[in-house]
């Protein structure tokens, strides 16, 4: 330890006196909640009344704790928590003081678990949108600056508080992330000129390097371009220049094969450029985590501060990943670190799949007019409030293909089940629709025999397994019936047409045709009709037959016409009997003739 007098303060809420300590411990860690302790003489008295104790633990809980620390050189360092936890300390049955714990003010962004989607926003939109959610000095907007500059389509914070969802974040897209002790820090980190000399202002210095295999290779799908993505590396393109990483690096091919080709499955990459870019952070990933330094220092160093050691001759540019602020009297400062080189490309903590977990769960369609036309919809998820909207999602269909399949698409305000790949909340798709209370099929028998296809406008397909009819009928009336009995009913309120090269028409039977007003026959070509037994045409009121060419007439028995009055009217007439002509007539009977007329 220090023996440095002041190099600690500590202040409490409204409590306006000195506050008198001992056994102070504060750790500090990336992407995590800071966390205190100590033990507070809240009296100068040397018996604390009871009273007074109680007084206390009722009065400073939740009360706002603010740490400085100062080195002689000038170095200052503050950080703030709030008083979670208070314990009333008693040493030979006398109240002795207060066991004091609490947390960082990080913990205002673990109240409660969330779910919300962004669509079309960037990593630092994001970012300060859950942060303003907080208290006003709780970040910057000058310190929330990512690396990653691309803008999502679609993210969705699924069950997770908002500190859970903004370490996901980091860890998936290779930002730094963490509390400096007064403010958030996003994407990147703070520079200081702080030089720490082994055996003078550091002690105890270590340097531990770790052997462990870089390399990755990951598959996916990216179901937009219908192809497969790969990508693969055996250790990072731009990682650290530390001398100790530089060797792990170079040694991988100690402790990996040189086999890239067989990867794991993603869900995290939907196109070649995303899982390009997992493999780069990945690698640089694995690379901060080559080489850990640690030592304690008496100069006070907060967490995410670039600061160098020199060791010798030698000199390393180094960050703080871990710190624990020691203090075991009043006024006397160390502290432990844990620091990797300054120049990695990617926080120690990447993960590049990490994922929000989701569950199967009903939705309702908010849209189905698809501008790519893949049979996808928009859904409105039932989380709690704010923006629950997906982005485009594919739906199961029993059947797909380029130009054909099975294409039935919910309307606007159904209820489907989502389903996510890999139960990735990033990768939603539609199952299938579903019926509810407010909306119920219509078709429903206790012998399950219908089955049924009802679109919006009426258009009806129904087969009936208990009688073996099938329906299908249209708005207008339009009707096709087969009713599993061997008979079909055809039903068309205004025009029943059929197009064809060829039409044949078979009855085993009879063949019935009825017209309420005309029948039109009309043939370009020739006519047939032939008739096994007996021809009857019975007309209501006129017959007449128009041939342009000939009329040729073959009865091979009798024929016989019967009329009251028979008008023929030639331009010549040929008359040629075989055999006998007899004409009968029981009234007068005249033969007229313009011209002469031989009869014999």
């Amino acid at each position: 330890m220090g023996h440095f007098s002041e190099q600690v303060h500590i202040s409490i809420g409204s409590f306006t006196q000195n506050v008198v300590y001992h056994n102070l411990e504060l750790s500090q860690k990336m992407a995590d909640h800071h966390h205190f302790s100590f033990v507070w003489q809240y009296t100068g008295k040397a018996i604390i009344n009871p009273a007074d104790q109680a007084k206390a633990l009722r009065t400073y809980l939740g009360d706002e704790v603010i740490f400085t620390f100062k080195s002689l050189t000038g170095i200052r360092l503050m950080s703030k928590g709030i008083i979670t936890e208070l314990s009333s300390i008693d040493l030979h049955g006398s109240a002795e003081g207060l066991h004091v714990k609490g947390i960082s003010h990080t913990i205002v962004l673990d109240d409660m678990k969330k779910s919300r989607t962004y669509q079309q926003r960037g990593l630092d939109n994001i970012v300060l949108d859950i942060l303003a959610e907080g208290p006003g000095e709780f970040y910057e907007r000058d310190a929330i600056k990512s690396t990653y500059l691309q803008e999502f389509k679609y993210m969705a914070q699924y069950n997770e508080t908002n500190f859970d969802f903004l370490k996901r974040l980091a860890s998936r897209y290779g930002q730094w992330f963490y509390f400096d002790g007064m403010r958030m820090q996003f994407g990147q980190t703070k520079t200081s000129k702080i030089k720490l000399i082994n055996g003078s202002s550091l002690h105890g210095f270590k340097i531990q390097t770790n052997m462990a295999s870089h390399k990755i290779s990951l598959g996916g799908y990216d179901y937009n371009g219908a192809s497969n993505i790969r990508n693969s590396a055996a250790r990072t393109s731009s990682g650290s220049k530390d001398s100790f990483s530089a060797v792990v690096g170079h040694n991988q091919g100690t402790v990996t094969q040189n086999d890239l080709s067989n990867g794991a499955y993603t869900t995290n990459a939907q196109s070649s450029e995303e899982i390009e870019e997992m493999v780069k952070l990945q690698t640089a990933g694995s690379d901060a985590n080559s080489v850990y330094y640690s030592g304690t220092s008496y100069f006070p160093l907060g967490l995410g501060q670039v600061f160098s050691i020199v060791n010798q001759t030698v000199e390393h540019e180094l960050i703080v990943t871990e710190v624990t602020h020691l203090s075991q009297v009043h006024g006397n400062y160390a502290c432990n670190f844990k620091a990797i080189p300054a120049d990695v490309a990617a926080p120690h903590f990447t993960d590049v799949n990490v994922f929000a977990k989701a569950e199967t769960q009903p939705a309702k369609v908010k849209d189905n007019n698809d501008p790519e036309g893949l049979g996808r919809v928009k859904v409105q998820f039932n989380w709690a409030g704010g923006n629950n909207s997906s982005e485009w999602l594919r739906m199961i269909q029993p059947h797909s293909g380029s130009g054909k399949g099975f294409y039935f698409i919910p309307e606007i305000g159904e209820e489907v089940l989502v389903g996510f790949e890999g139960s990735n909340a990033q990768n939603p798709y539609v199952l299938g629709a579903q019926y509810n209370g407010s909306e119920t099929s219509g078709y429903a028998d206790g012998q399950n025999n219908v089955k049924a296809i009802h679109t919006r406008s009426g258009i009806k397909f129904i087969l009936n397994d208990g009688d073996g009819s099938i329906l299908i009928e249209d708005p207008s009336g339009n009707t096709w019936k087969m009713d599993g009995q061997g008979n079909i009913d055809v039903n068309a309120p205004k025009t029943f047409s059929v197009n064809a090269a060829d039409i044949n028409l078979s009855a085993s039977k009879n063949i019935s045709v009825n017209a309420g007003m005309n029948i039109s026959e009309s043939a370009g070509g020739d006519k047939s009709t032939t008739v096994g037994l007996m021809h009857t045409l019975s007309i209501g009121v006129d017959y007449m037959v128009n041939v342009t060419g000939k009329l040729f007439e073959n009865v091979i028995g009798e024929r016989k016409s019967q009329s009251k009055k028979i008008i023929n009217n030639h331009e010549s007439h040929e008359m040629n009997i075989e055999k006998n002509k007899n004409v009968h007539t029981e009234g007068e009977f005249k033969i007229n003739s313009t011209e002469k007329s031989n009869m014999f």
